[in-house]
């Protein structure tokens, strides 16, 4: 009878254990933090046709009715972000792969593809938003070493016709491709700064800024 009860305590007791030790061994998700702060991109971007901000409309206007919100969408993930008055919109975190982005809003709602794109990336897109359809104007990639630097340091270049010129040589602000670009006395103009006029194709090569914008290190009027 001893035994019976040794053998029994005995069954128990491994039982205890396997069950203890099933609870302290989960399987690990695949999405740890550490696999996603590894294996990402960032998405910046500039769209053009998106409803302008409250405090750049007109007093009628804002009476009448409020700006229209456009929102843009990893399609799959949970990752978005709210283009803002002056159009521009980032997004962190995205996955490796080809990406699909949904802009949406009211009157809006279009996606586009972008290929390709590799965990460390840096792109930089502008788009051209029109009710259902969206067209890619422009796309710049930037690629972030292992150690966390930037391959060309956050170089990018732009060929295209100046718009919205504005200020006095050798501080300008201009605009190529929807990209707003600003010189200044570091600028190096291959062409005398004052050829630079709306309508000219210049090649800007610089800097880009957070905000979408690039401070031009090089200017060349074609």
């Amino acid at each position: 009878m001893s035994n019976f009860k040794l053998s029994t305590v005995m069954a128990i007791g491994v039982c205890a254990v396997s069950v203890a030790c099933g609870s302290t061994s989960p399987v690990a998700p695949s999405g740890s933090s550490g696999f996603f702060s590894t294996t990402r991109a960032v998405i910046t971007g500039h769209v053009n046709g998106a409803p302008v901000a409250a405090t750049a409309q007109s007093i009628t206007a804002r009476k009448m009715a409020a700006p229209t919100t456009v929102t843009v969408t990893i399609v799959g993930t949970d990752i978005t972000s709210v283009v803002d008055g002056q159009g521009n919109f980032e997004l962190t975190g995205v996955p490796p792969g080809d990406v699909q982005l949904k802009f949406s809003s009211s009157g809006a709602s279009a996606l586009i593809t972008l290929s390709g794109v590799a965990a460390g990336d840096r792109i930089h897109i502008v788009v051209t938003l029109n009710g259902k359809d969206a067209k890619v104007d422009s796309e710049d990639r930037d690629h972030d070493d292992d150690d966390g630097e930037d391959d060309d340091q956050d170089e990018n270049k732009l060929e295209g016709l100046v718009s919205s010129l504005a200020g006095t040589c050798p501080a300008l602000t201009f605009t190529v491709q929807g990209t707003r670009v600003v010189t200044n006395n570091s600028t190096k103009f291959e062409d005398p700064c004052l050829r630079i006029a709306n309508g000219r194709r210049v090649e800007v090569e610089g800097t880009r800024q957070a905000d979408g914008s690039i401070v031009a290190k090089d200017v060349e009027v074609d």
